[in-house]
């Protein structure tokens, strides 16, 4: 295709989508220190229910964390087990249904009694717990923080649990001293947060990759938030930085702004990295409309991967290269690829023909000027009152005025 002759654009091996073709330029890549592999952690049973007006029940939970299984996600976070009864016994109920995905539980190191949060977590039957310390919050000072990442991690692993470990609003003297108390209490993973959304991504990336330099193998997890609108931006930085973990929220959703999108993040990987997540990618679709459904929170029409917008073409040129079978002059990814699929609107910006000639011609007919000049017109009084017509009107409209 010309597109490759320009050498702009790089066509995935499997003819699924495009990516930039400097995203593989040997100076870029040799500024990322990507991992060997990245787990995808969606958040969206605990993050998601804390977007404001959604709640998930128990039935609802096992549903979507059904759909993520089948999807090929390996771990979900499910909410507070040792703070809210709830989520204790939705653990229990996707043990019982059978889901073999990793479930974590947000564990507060902060609270009064560490020990009881730990065997609270354990008791519902989590895999994982991931320990947040907020400075500030019960502990004020220095010695009483520090104790405290020791006494949580160390009683955790004597439990037999897998522990991960993160804090937020830490500056770098002192994130050094937690990840090295965290390492000597047998930390698992480390967790690098941006909990308030403020990070640049240069900045993002540098943090991760100092985390790196100090925890060596030990996993690092990036939990970031949108505030600013940078939550993918931020977590795909923190891949370049080593992350080897990404903690993730369908649709976007969380409180606030919300969250890093799972399907953004997803086909960030997969297109801009060539990282291959083991993901069945058509059901991304499938899974958004069924969190979108139960969380009461409607998409917006233009949002990336899973908006309806995605897919929806009426400029006349675009709708023409669809039609002839150009569908890489104005899409970044097949549809089919991510459960979507296409849609052609004839409406105020296909008034110049090209698109109505490229339809006409696909059905086979041979229009006149004249005729395709007729069609438009039709097309035109029509959408005064309806906005635009669908391919099919446009189909009855053709051949009213045009016979095979």
């Amino acid at each position: 295709m010309w597109a490759n002759a320009w050498a702009f654009m790089r066509m995935d091996k499997k003819q699924r989508w495009w990516s930039f073709e400097w995203n593989f330029d040997e100076k870029i890549r040799n500024q990322m220190n990507l991992p060997k592999k990245v787990i995808i952690k969606d958040d969206t049973l605990r993050e998601g229910e804390e977007t404001p007006g959604t709640y998930f029940t128990i039935d609802q939970k096992v549903e979507i964390a059904k759909a993520l299984e089948e999807m090929g996600i390996q771990e979900i976070e499910v909410g507070y087990a040792a703070g809210i009864k709830e989520h204790a016994e939705t653990f229990k109920a996707l043990k019982k249904e059978g889901i073999k995905m990793k479930l974590s539980s947000h564990a507060r190191l902060y609270t009064e009694d560490v020990k009881r949060e730990v065997d609270d977590i354990l008791a519902a039957e989590a895999d994982h717990i991931n320990f947040l310390l907020v400075p500030g919050i019960a502990l004020k000072t220095r010695n009483q923080v520090y104790d405290r990442i020791t006494e949580g991690i160390e009683y955790a692993k004597t439990q037999g649990a897998y522990v991960a470990f993160g804090s937020g609003r830490v500056i770098p003297r002192y994130w050094k001293k937690f990840c090295y108390l965290a390492l000597d209490a047998g930390v698992d993973r480390i967790v690098v947060y941006d909990g308030n959304g403020c990070a640049l991504p240069a900045a993002f990336k540098e943090n991760v990759a100092f985390t790196k330099n100090i925890v060596k193998d030990v996993p690092i997890e990036v939990h970031c938030h949108n505030d600013l609108g940078l939550a993918v931006a931020n977590t795909l930085a923190g891949v370049e930085g080593g992350a080897e973990i990404v903690d993730v929220v369908f649709n976007g959703l969380g409180d606030r702004a919300g969250n890093a999108a799972t399907e953004e993040v997803i086909m960030g990987l997969e297109i801009l990295y060539g990282i291959d997540l083991n993901l069945k990618l058509d059901k991304l679709m499938e899974v958004s409309q069924l969190i979108e459904k139960y969380s009461k929170t409607p998409l917006q029409p233009h949002k990336a991967i899973v908006g309806r917008n995605c897919y929806i073409h009426e400029s006349d040129l675009h709708v023409e290269q669809i039609l002839i079978g150009n569908w890489v002059t104005w899409e970044l990814i097949q549809p089919h690829v991510i459960g979507q699929t296409r849609k052609l609107i004839f409406g105020a910006t296909t008034l110049q023909s090209r698109a109505i000639k490229a339809k006409l011609n696909k059905m086979g007919l041979t229009p006149t000027d004249a005729q395709v000049e007729l069609i438009r017109e039709k097309v035109e009084k029509l959408i005064k009152t309806k906005e635009f017509i669908t391919e099919e009107e446009l189909e009855e409209l053709a051949l009213e005025v045009v016979k095979y």
